[in-house]
């Protein structure tokens, strides 16, 4: 047998393997009297969260937390359009920016960079926090920002889906794409119909059930989902992912070439090695890394 006909049924296999996870619930989490969320993180998906980190699917409606140090990472806030008011965001790069609804701020802290995220007074926000860990090139590089504004999302409308591309590329719209990394990230809407992906090669996927019951297909496999529960999709050959619901239903849909490097988790902090660890403490100490704006 040659190469190539090795190498066609070696894709076959792949491509009948069950690529699909198992159905994981978020665990409840709550701080102080102005914060919930439902909370996962990598070890509750035994690597196939890849690059996530963590996932907080959060409602805030009080200053919850101090300003605080990132590295080795990049911090998205991903405020739904269900949000009520501004959530303000400050950080070291000089940014005092107040998102709205619809919005997606991405701060790739790298090397180091401290913000503060708070709702505006009076105001009601419901978004999702990720952690993106970033490869060990990319930990040592400068902190830099995006800021992706509602009104500049691409949307994928058709019967049963509307579907706002964040990130990347899905069908025939593109969305943000200056991310370190590669990164495709859904914010979609059923109402009684379905929705496909092409998830390209080498992509893992992370899938998670905002709202209603949206059922997961990918080859022959499928999950039903239910409110506050992810499951993901093992990266491998170029494959289809269908989302599909009876009734309303409120999906997310992150996708990314899996990182599979070792790391060292301190807080926010997820560096290659504790002495990178400790020396980004030291930075952080002596002000190297700016002042957050008042």
């Amino acid at each position: 047998m040659n190469q190539a006909a090795i190498v066609e049924r070696i894709d076959q296999a792949s491509d009948r393997r069950e690529r699909v996870g198992a159905i994981v619930s978020a665990k409840p989490l709550s701080i102080g009297q102005g914060f919930t969320a439902h909370h996962f993180s990598e070890e509750m998906f035994c690597g196939s969260m890849d690059p996530l980190l963590m996932a907080d699917d959060f409602t805030m409606t009080a200053p919850t937390f101090d300003p605080h140090l990132h590295a080795g990472i990049s911090a998205v806030t991903a405020v739904f359009e269900d949000a009520r008011g501004e959530f303000i965001n400050r950080d070291t790069l000089g940014h005092n920016i107040a998102l709205k609804a619809g919005d997606l701020y991405w701060l790739s802290a790298a090397q180091g960079a401290a913000h503060e995220e708070r709702p505006a007074d009076g105001a009601c926000i419901h978004a999702l926090q990720i952690f993106v860990n970033l490869p060990r090139h990319l930990k040592k590089e400068p902190a830099r920002s995006l800021h992706v504004s509602a009104d500049e999302v691409p949307v994928l409308a058709g019967p049963g889906h509307r579907v706002r591309v964040l990130l990347g590329r899905s069908g025939t719209a593109t969305g943000a794409e200056d991310t370190p990394e590669e990164m495709t990230m859904l914010d979609g809407y059923l109402t009684s119909g379905s929705f496909q992906h092409r998830l390209p090669e080498g992509r893992q996927a992370w899938i998670y059930a905002v709202s209603g019951a949206p059922i997961v297909r990918c080859g022959d496999a499928e999950r039903a989902l239910r409110p506050a529960t992810a499951t993901t999709i093992e990266a491998g050959p170029p494959t289809d992912v269908l989302v599909e619901a009876t009734a309303s239903a409120h999906f997310v849909l992150m996708a990314a070439r899996p990182i599979r490097e070792p790391f060292v988790k301190h807080g926010p902090l997820v560096m290659s090695t504790e002495v990178d660890v400790h020396r980004t403490l030291a930075s952080y100490a002596e002000g190297k890394f700016g002042r957050i704006p008042t």
